[in-house]
């Protein structure tokens, strides 16, 4: 292997893979190393529009098509201690260059090992099995290849660029001390796969529904993995389920009984697998791109899932930062600074996900009066589609807080108590 146009991508998840269909459309050599073997199973089953347009560039949306993935046409909310149900259609707000009107709900062991596929039969190399412990620097400190176990031993691969793609492993930001937890999310979830969940009470069956819980920071989930199978799972704070001192189906029962929509689509549901436990949510590194480096997906940034941005930041940060390697390339500038604004285009997109939501776990039912709203409701379908790089772009976000302002300093409005108190700023 050829120190000088070799990338190395820790990790074959969807990041990486992506990255690597970039890459070799490009024709840059890339090797993946993944420290699974595929399929393996993951949470985050259900993706957003924009992410259409990447599997489209990198030639995978007729894969996608072939294996008949659920269709995802909108998203649906349902009140905490009432029935109803508020929805919105992706297709009221259409996107350039995505030719469709809907997205995908997936079982992330099929579409992981599919896509990792597809990144091989565009050129990248794939290892799996191989678990990646370092990476290597030089004397100029510039990323200069990884440490891996490969039968027992420690074996030195070089590489001309690092990118870590490892997920929620986080492995460049643990190594180099740089992962922070978010101050303000700490949500965990329980969650499993069921048969005969009722799906006769609303019209959207295929779309993602989101239920309010009665407890702090509370929601439940319910993807269509196939048209038997559904995922459902419960997430609030990370000490409602400490407190609680029940097991992970005891805590489970006890918040689906709480919504009346939920129980009623529960009422007859049978569990196919064990319940999964998920925690630590939100984090982030202080930096996506460094000498030699870059960490993309789960590796640079994970916010809180309630709008299934993970994949799509996945994707985009795949995107992105394969505009800044083949840059490199061409230029053979590897640096921090040459590599810099694919963190800050980044950043940006996330950031945006990330006060939307606060602000959503703030109004948590009050969110609807959004959906509702003629002003508003296209705005929240744009950020809900992850189609949002620049804050000027999405006004109602400075509604959402001139809202919640007005809750908070009326004398006995009508909507004082049922603001929650995470904190916006």
């Amino acid at each position: 292997m050829n120190q000088n146009d070799n990338v190395v991508i820790i990790g074959g998840g969807p990041a990486g893979s992506a990255l690597g269909c970039y890459l070799s459309k490009a024709g840059i050599k890339n090797t993946i190393f993944e420290s699974a073997i595929h399929p393996r199973e993951h949470v985050g089953e259900s993706m957003v529009m924009s992410s259409v347009r990447v599997f489209d560039e990198i030639g995978f949306l007729p894969v996608m098509e072939r294996e008949g993935f659920v269709r995802k046409y909108g998203a649906s909310w349902h009140p905490p201690v009432a029935k109803g149900e508020a929805d919105i259609a992706f297709h009221e707000f259409p996107q350039a260059d995505i030719n469709q009107d809907y997205t995908y709900h997936v079982d992330r062991k099929k579409f992981d090992l599919l896509l990792l596929k597809h990144a091989e039969s565009l050129g990248s190399k794939i290892y799996q099995g191989v678990q990646v412990t370092e990476v290597l620097f030089d004397e100029d400190k510039f990323a200069s290849g990884i440490r891996v176990k490969l039968a027992g031993q420690e074996v030195e691969i070089p590489a001309r660029m690092v990118v870590d793609a490892s997920g929620r492993s986080t492995l460049l930001g643990k190594q180099l001390k740089v992962k922070k937890n978010d101050p303000v999310f700490d949500q965990f979830a329980v969650h499993a796969w069921f048969e005969n969940v009722d799906k006769s009470q609303v019209d959207s069956s295929e779309y993602i529904h989101i239920y309010f819980l009665p407890v702090e920071r509370g929601w439940a989930w319910q993807i269509p993995i196939t048209h038997e199978i559904t995922s459902m799972g419960i997430v609030a704070e990370k000490e409602v389920f400490r407190t609680g001192k029940m097991t992970p189906e005891q805590y489970f029962n006890k918040y689906v009984a709480s919504n009346p929509d939920l129980a009623h689509a529960m009422r007859d549901a049978r569990r196919v697998n064990e319940f999964k436990m998920e925690g630590d949510y939100s984090y982030q590194m202080e930096t996506f791109a460094g000498n030699g480096f870059v960490m993309i997906g789960d590796a640079a940034r994970f916010v809180d899932p309630i709008f299934s941005s993970g994949v799509s930041v996945a994707l985009y940060s795949a995107k992105y930062s394969s505009d800044r390697i083949i840059e490199a390339f061409k230029t053979g500038d590897f640096s921090e600074a040459a590599l810099k604004p694919y963190e800050q285009k980044l950043r940006a997109g996330t950031a945006i996900w990330y006060e939307f939501i606060r602000l959503y776990y703030k109004l948590l039912p009050l969110f609807t009066h959004f959906i509702k709203s003629k002003e508003h409701r296209v705005e929240v379908l744009r950020l809900l589609q992850g189609e949002v790089f620049d804050r000027k772009e999405v006004p109602v976000l400075d509604a959402m807080r001139k809202f919640i302002k007005v809750v908070e300093t009326t004398p006995g409005h009508m909507f004082a108590g049922q603001l929650s108190s995470i904190p916006i700023d």
